[in-house]
C-alpha cells in the first residue's frame, strides 16, 4: 500500500510541476521587457491560463493531505523545521492569484491598475517558484535537526544555504523554460511565437546553467550530490535521457506539432524529477538524526488501506474531469455562439 501512495505523491508532484509549474513560468516570462508585444503576449497567457489555473493547484493540495493522513512525522517534520519557506510559499500563491484574477477579469481594465496586477504577478511567480525549489533542496541536505536548541539551528539552518538557493533558480528556470516552450502552440501570432521561442531557448540554456549551479554549491553540502550522483547509474541514465531530449526538443519546436513538443518537454522535466528521486528514495526527508523512510513513517496499516481506496475512488472521477476540463477548454476550436 505505500508504494501506492508514494505513486500518487509522485504522479502529483509531477502534474503540478508541468501544469501548475508552466503557469509560474509564466508569470516569470511577463517580467522580461516585452515592449509592443506587451499586450499581445498578456492576452495569450490570461487565454492560456484563465480556464484551468486554479485546478492546477489541486495537485499540491493533494500532496499536502496525503503526507498529513499517511506520513504523519515526515508531515510534521517538514511543517515545523521549514515553516518559513512553506509560509513564503503559501504567500506567493496566494499574491499570485490574486493578481491574476483581478488582471483578467477586471472589468474596468484600466491600465494603471493592469500594470500592477501584471507586476504583481510576474514577481510572485518568481518569488513561489525559488521558494518551492528551496524546499525541495532542503529534504535531503541533512540540516534539519529534530532536537535544535536554538532558532536559527531549528528554522533557519535547515533552508539556509548556496544549495538551495542554487536549487530555487534551477527550479524557476525549469518553469518559465516549460512556459516558453507550451505558449509557442498558444498563439498563431508568428512574431509570438518566435518571441516564446526565443525564450524557450534563453531558459532552456539557463537550466543548464543552473543545473551545473546546483552541483558546484553541492560541494559545500555535509554530502556532496555529485559523489552520491556517481555511485547512482540509474540517475545518470535518467539525466542522460533528459539531455538527449534537448536535442529531440529542438528538432520537433519547428514542425509546430502542439502535443509532441509538450511531451518531449515534459518528458525532460520528469526524467529530472525521476533522477532526483532515484538519489534518494525511499528516504523522505534526511535529518541530522538520521533519514526519515516512507515505508517506516507510515501510517497504522488501517489508514493506509482507506488512503489507497480513497485515492483509487478518486482517480476516477479526477482525472476524466480534469481531461474534459482540457478539452473544453484548451481546443482550438469553440463554438461561435452565433
Amino acid at each position: 500500500m505505500t508504494d501506492i501512495i508514494v505513486f500518487f505523491i509522485g504522479a502529483s508532484l509531477l502534474l503540478y510541476v508541468l501544469l501548475g509549474g508552466s503557469d509560474y513560468g509564466a508569470g516569470i516570462i511577463e517580467l522580461l521587457p516585452a515592449g509592443t508585444f506587451r499586450e499581445k503576449q498578456k492576452h495569450v497567457i490570461n487565454e492560456a491560463m484563465g480556464p484551468v489555473w486554479e485546478a492546477n493547484h489541486m495537485w499540491l493540495i493533494l500532496i499536502v493531505v496525503i503526507l498529513f493522513v499517511a506520513f504523519p512525522t515526515i508531515f510534521t517534520t517538514l511543517m515545523i523545521a521549514l515553516h518559513l519557506p512553506m509560509l513564503a510559499l503559501l504567500v506567493g500563491i496566494v499574491v499570485r492569484g490574486t493578481a491574476f484574477t483581478f488582471r483578467h477579469y477586471d472589468a474596468i481594465q484600466e491600465p494603471r491598475s493592469q500594470r500592477a496586477y501584471t507586476l504583481l504577478f510576474g514577481v510572485s511567480s518568481l518569488w513561489t517558484s525559488f521558494w518551492l525549489g528551496i524546499i525541495v533542496a532542503s529534504l535531503n541536505r541533512g540540516t534539519i535537526n529534530l532536537e535544535a536548541a536554538t532558532f536559527w539551528d531549528a528554522y533557519i539552518a535547515p533552508w539556509w544555504g548556496v544549495y538551495p538557493l542554487s536549487v530555487g533558480l534551477f527550479v524557476a528556470s525549469i518553469f518559465a523554460f516549460l512556459a516558453g516552450v507550451y505558449l509557442i502552440s498558444e498563439t498563431d501570432d508568428a512574431a509570438l511565437q518566435r518571441r516564446f521561442t526565443r525564450h524557450a531557448a534563453v531558459f532552456n540554456a539557463l537550466v543548464i546553467v543552473s543545473g551545473g549551479l546546483v552541483f558546484a554549491a553541492s560541494f559545500i553540502e555535509r554530502e556532496s550530490l555529485p559523489s552520491r550522483f556517481f555511485r547512482t547509474p540509474s540517475t545518470i541514465a535518467a539525466m542522460a535521457l533528459a539531455t538527449l531530449l534537448f536535442v529531440v526538443l529542438w528538432r520537433v519546436i519547428p514542425k509546430r506539432n502542439a502535443l509532441l513538443t509538450r511531451v518531449v518537454a515534459g518528458g525532460q522535466v520528469a526524467l529530472i524529477l525521476l533522477g532526483w528521486w532515484l538519489l534518494y528514495a525511499p528516504d523522505a526527508v534526511h535529518t541530522v538524526q538520521g533519514p526519515l523512510n516512507f515505508y517506516q513513517e507510515a501510517a497504522p496499516h488501517a489508514t493506509m488501506l482507506q488512503l489507497v481506496i480513497a485515492l483509487l475512488v478518486g482517480s476516477l472521477f479526477i482525472f476524466p474531469s480534469l481531461f474534459f476540463l482540457l478539452r473544453v477548454f484548451k481546443s482550438k476550436q469553440h463554438p461561435s455562439g452565433d
